[in-house]
Parts: C-alpha cells; sequence; structure tokens
C-alpha cells in the first residue's frame, strides 16, 4: 500500500528519533487524563485506564474512538492492559509530547506520544509513537505485546473499511483505514508485528478483555464497510535486563473541499445573496 501523503515520510525521522528518547526522565503526576494540541490537532489520553487514547479531534471532529495497549507474559494467560501493571508515570514537556509509563519491579512498558497538526483547514494530523518494553529480571522475558485501534473516520463509527499491509519478512507494519476521502495511515518503522488482525467491532476487543489466552487470526483485510477495528501482536523473548522498541507513525487525512471548489461556492452564495436583495427591492 502506498502512503497518500508525503506528511507521513517527513515524520518517519521525528518517530524514530523519538524511540530513541525513550530514555528520558519521567515524573509521577496526579491527572491521568492528558490533552495534547498543536495546530488543527487535539489528542486526550486516558494513561489509567484501557479507555486510552479515546479522542483525536481534527478540524473540530472526533476521529477515534479507542486505541490502547494490551500484554500478555508467557504462552499462556490472560491480555491485560498495561495500565494494570502500575499506575501510570507521567510527563508532559509541551504541548505536544507526552511520556507515560508503567512499572512493576519486575517489567515495564513506556509510551510516548508526539503530536504535529497541520494548519487549520488542511485537514491533517500526525502522532509519532515510541514504545519501550523493559525487562528488569535476570531471566528471558516471554512478552506478547497488543495494540488495539477503533478510529471512526469523519466522526461516525459506520461505513468504515480496513486492511493491513505486511513487509517484505511477512510481519505486519501497516494499517489503511478509509471513508469516503478521509484516510488514515499507520506505519510501523520498526519492528514489524507478528500477528495482525482485521474486523469489524468488538470481535477483537472481546478477545482481549476476555480473560483467557488469545493470539490474533492474522486476517489483513480489506473488512468493511461498518464499524472497523484492527489490531497489531508482537511477540517478543526479552533477554535479562533488556528493551525492545517499537516505533511507529499515525497520519489522518481529512477531505478537505479544494480552493477552487470554496471559490466557487463564494461565488455562488454572493449572487444567490444579490439575487435575494434584488426580489426584495
Amino acid at each position: 500500500m502506498q502512503h497518500q501523503n508525503s506528511f507521513i515520510t517527513k515524520r518517519l525521522l521525528p518517530a524514530a528519533t523519538l524511540a530513541l528518547a525513550l530514555s528520558a526522565d519521567v515524573c509521577q503526576v496526579r491527572a491521568q487524563i492528558i490533552t495534547l494540541t498543536d495546530n488543527n490537532s487535539v489528542v486526550r489520553v486516558d494513561t489509567g485506564s484501557s479507555a486510552g487514547m479515546f479522542n483525536w479531534m481534527v478540524e473540530g471532529q472526533n476521529q477515534l474512538a479507542q486505541q490502547w495497549f494490551w500484554y500478555r507474559v508467557g504462552a499462556t494467560g490472560p491480555e491485560t492492559p498495561i495500565n494494570t501493571i502500575s499506575a501510570p508515570a507521567i510527563s508532559t514537556p509541551n504541548a505536544q509530547t507526552l511520556y507515560t509509563s508503567y512499572f512493576n519491579g519486575s517489567y515495564g512498558v513506556r509510551v510516548n506520544y508526539s503530536l504535529v497538526g497541520g494548519s487549520p483547514g488542511s485537514g491533517y494530523s500526525d502522532i509519532g509513537e515510541g514504545i519501550s518494553i523493559t525487562n528488569a529480571t535476570t531471566s528471558p522475558l516471554d512478552f506478547h505485546f497488543f495494540q488495539y485501534s477503533d478510529f471512526d473516520l469523519g466522526g461516525t463509527s459506520g461505513g468504515q473499511t480496513i486492511q493491513l499491509g505486511r513487509n517484505l519478512h511477512g510481519l505486519f507494519n501497516e494499517a489503511y483505514q478509509s471513508l469516503g476521502g478521509n484516510t488514515f495511515n499507520e506505519t510501523v518503522i520498526t519492528p514489524g508485528a507478528n500477528h495482525g488482525e482485521a474486523g469489524l467491532f468488538n470481535t477483537t476487543l472481546v478477545k482481549l478483555n476476555n480473560g483467557v489466552t488469545d493470539n490474533l487470526n492474522d486476517n489483513p483485510g480489506p473488512v468493511g464497510p461498518g464499524d472497523a477495528t484492527w489490531a497489531f501482536q508482537w511477540d517478543f523473548q526479552i533477554a535479562p535486563g533488556s528493551s525492545v522498541l517499537i516505533s511507529k507513525d499515525k497520519y489522518i487525512q481529512l477531505a478537505v473541499p479544494e480552493p477552487s471548489a470554496l471559490a466557487l461556492l463564494s461565488v455562488g452564495l454572493a449572487g444567490l445573496a444579490l439575487r435575494r436583495r434584488r426580489t426584495s427591492v
């Protein structure tokens, strides 16, 4: 699948840089719902529950219902939201950036968000994500990491189509969702996910919350139109005292009227107003 706009390419290097910055200090704060803002975009993340990133406003319209992370330690046992590892430790160095981490003394997950909004009226919005998973024990850690996403492009849950893509090694590395002229891309910079699943709400979410062992079904789609959702799964063997990194980029492009169309609309409205004025004289 080809990227729809060069804006995503411009964000790949910042996202990779973000992943390398995962060792920055994080402070504990009271607030658990964090708001990020930049240009035409507002993002809200509930760091203390599985609601996760539940709001991504672009041009004043919300495009997201839920995007969060689950995990499982070992080949058996249930998947659990990462916010159950511990209370979140949160840092917001500026209005566009959030660092949130969870650590229980044995292992931990840290997620860094970097929001880049487009100019008003552009329909562009982008989030770079860097994720670090740490094994603080003296034994190898069998760690399975899941990302679940439910986007509502155009402010509606219906009519969505989702397609997942793989890299040359057969690993899942891209999600492409569309509704009319509204599009969403996620690119996994490194590493690709071992499993993926495209579906309709709420089949995948039930798997993650049903209290038993589940793996994603590797259905790449396309799925839809409907209330489309999707997920990625990474299977790691993390060496003692080591960390693994995931670097990703999310990009939304909303359909916006062409300047020529706006000009024609303005002319038409002006002409209608003039006719009404002449009629009333």
